[in-house]
């Protein structure tokens, strides 16, 4: 009993605090919209407590003007007044919907924006979690809608509550039995809808790692990305019967939470019936003994039925306030996932990095969650306007190099300077900003040619000069002068009046970035796996010339590509193995000129 206490403990305060956190959301995104939903809730749950007031002395009035044989001018100022509240409440009905739409949608552009900024900003090493992609996938699922909906419902209960506690006052002055009896009605539901929201909760949480599953399969199924290997494989079925035996099971077990919360609504409904039942039976004895009038009648009935319903909503609002809060946890707790890349607290200036160079000592680096070391006390120094090239299998350390030295993860041991300076000493954003990169898995921006470039530096002006000039030296100026709009031609084919790019098209375009954004250090993953022969040939020819004094790194599997590098580093295990220009590593008689031979016995 102790530990059920402590968890309900517990569960309340979650509950409490996000909702806190809930409604300075709804403040932050609209304090107008939140103050003016609060005032509409308040006036609007002060017009039921008067109609029942107004209907006591309608039929009082009506009663007394038999026994007169006349009506009087207070009977009519009551007709008038119950005109008007009627009237009054119907335009504060759609006053305050239209409120509350607008507001909603101010709340849920708010949370969208604060989740977007910070998935933005999250660590590059909270991706290697499954863990962490089921929390993100719930607070994706959830903010949409459920941001908005506790900020309705937290003004929501306080309109219910504002109208419950008119209507209990009126009522208590006819008879206290019977607001007892109006509590007891709703008991129940509020006990059963509560149980209920925790078997969602549960169900939910379970389900997420299948429910994320079967989106992945659905985007499989969706996506112009698989469409060619999905139908080259003939997988259409396959994909599809697993999509579909998922969203059956998931269907399967959402209909027996709700089955078994039907089964006891039942019999809640049963004692909320009893409930009621023996308060009108308390109205009918009574007013048959003259202990109330007809008026008194008519509004115990009218603030019975009224406060049955109010109540009902309170139990349901307070079901929702903790339902939409405890599944908000994931989205508040993901908005509170620490740094794993710490900013200093004070940092230092990133120096000119073509001078004195790039260095990494002793570096041993894991990646989250794996016992395996990706980088084994490595060491490799690139002196100040060298291109370096690093070579090796699959997996021996080489794209690891490259997110320490953009500092997309900090080492366990040894250190990553640029220019003498401990990377974890600089502000990580600032490093970047002086260090280009073009990845094998380069992004592909379906926006215009032209953006395809500027956004190599989309803080500066676009510059169509240089545009033109980093497509000439990236051979891609032939690509965008066969596009019917040039540079305002669109790419890809997401977006109406799009033009698809061929694999090799597409990476000129990153290369091209790569050199307008003219960084102090270029580091190239595979820079020219998608081009011909004749195209990565003259491609680096020209790379090397916009080198210009710059120090850069290029990773290849291609030796007519890394030859022309000052040095090469091979990599295995982690470790540099082997280090020197291409003529020395053949020379040497290595593993690099094993590979060497290797690939040049494929072109005899």
């Amino acid at each position: 009993m102790e530990q059920q206490h402590y968890r309900s403990q517990r569960a309340l305060s979650r509950v409490l605090r996000n909702v806190r956190q809930g409604l300075r959301l709804a403040w932050g995104a609209s304090p107008s919209g939140l103050v003016g939903v609060a005032a509409f809730a308040a006036v609007s749950a002060a017009v039921p407590t008067v109609e029942v007031w107004l209907s006591k002395r309608f039929v009082d009035g009506v009663i007394a003007a038999q026994r007169a044989g006349a009506i009087g001018a207070s009977l009519w100022v009551t007709v008038g007044a119950l005109g008007l509240a009627a009237a009054l409440q119907r335009a504060l009905g759609v006053l305050r919907g239209n409120r509350q739409r607008l507001f909603s949608q101010h709340i849920q552009n708010a949370a969208d924006l604060r989740l977007v900024a910070k998935a933005a900003d999250v660590d590059l090493g909270h991706f290697d979690s499954p863990e962490w992609h089921d929390r993100m996938a719930r607070a994706v699922r959830e903010v949409s809608w459920r941001s908005s909906e506790l900020a309705y419902s937290g003004v929501g209960l306080l309109a219910s509550l504002l109208t419950v506690g008119g209507l209990l006052g009126l009522l208590l002055t006819i008879s206290p039995l019977l607001v007892l009896l109006a509590l007891l009605s709703v008991l129940p539901v509020f006990l059963i809808d509560t149980r209920t929201t925790r078997r969602l909760l549960t169900f939910w949480f379970e389900a997420t790692p299948a429910d994320r599953e079967r989106r992945y399969l659905h985007d499989l199924l969706t996506d112009a990305r698989w469409a060619k290997e999905v139908r080259s494989f003939v997988l259409e079925e396959h994909l599809l019967g697993r999509f579909r035996g998922l969203t059956h099971e998931l269907a399967r077990r959402l209909s027996a939470v709700y089955a078994a919360s039907a089964r006891a609504a039942l019999g809640s409904a049963l004692i909320g019936g009893v409930a009621l039942a023996c308060a009108y039976a308390l109205l009918a004895s009574r007013g048959a003994a003259h202990h109330f009038t007809a008026g008194d009648l008519a509004a115990s009935i009218a603030a019975m039925a009224a406060i049955a319903s109010e109540l009902g909503l309170v139990a349901s609002t307070l079901v929702f306030l903790e339902q939409h809060a405890v599944f908000l946890d994931d989205y508040f707790a993901f908005l509170a996932i620490p740094k794993l890349v710490p900013p200093p607290t004070i940092p230092r200036p990133v120096p000119d990095l073509r001078s004195p160079g790039l260095e990494l000592r002793g570096v041993t680096f894991r990646y989250p969650g794996s016992t395996k070391p990706a980088l084994a006390r490595f060491d490799l120094d690139i002196r100040p306007g060298e291109l370096v090239a690093l070579v090796g299998d699959n997996g021996a350390g080489k794209t690891s190099v490259v997110k320490l030295l953009l500092r997309l993860y900090d080492p366990q041991e040894g250190c990553v300077c640029f220019g003498g300076v401990d990377v974890r000493e600089m502000d990580a954003r600032a490093l970047r900003a002086r260090v280009g990169v073009l990845f094998q898995d380069y992004a592909t921006y379906e926006l215009t040619a032209r953006e395809n470039v500027t956004l190599g530096r989309p803080e500066l002006e676009p510059d169509d000069r240089a545009v033109l000039a980093a497509l000439e030296s990236a051979r891609a100026a032939e690509v965008v002068n066969r596009l019917p709009r040039g540079l305002d031609s669109k790419v890809g084919r997401l977006f109406e009046g799009g033009h698809d790019l061929s694999t090799g098209e597409w990476q000129r375009l990153a290369l091209a970035r790569l050199l307008y954004r003219g960084a102090d250090v270029w580091i190239l993953d595979e820079p020219t796996a998608a081009l011909d022969a004749e195209s990565e040939a003259a491609a680096f020819a020209q790379l090397r010339q916009n080198l210009r004094g710059r120090t850069g790194m290029v990773i290849s599997h291609r030796f007519s590509t890394v030859r022309v590098a000052d040095r090469i580093a091979v990599l295995a295990g982690g470790r540099v193995t082997e280090l020197g220009a291409h003529n020395e590593l053949i020379a040497a008689g290595g593993r690099y000129a094993e590979l060497f031979e290797l690939q040049a016995a494929g072109y005899r």
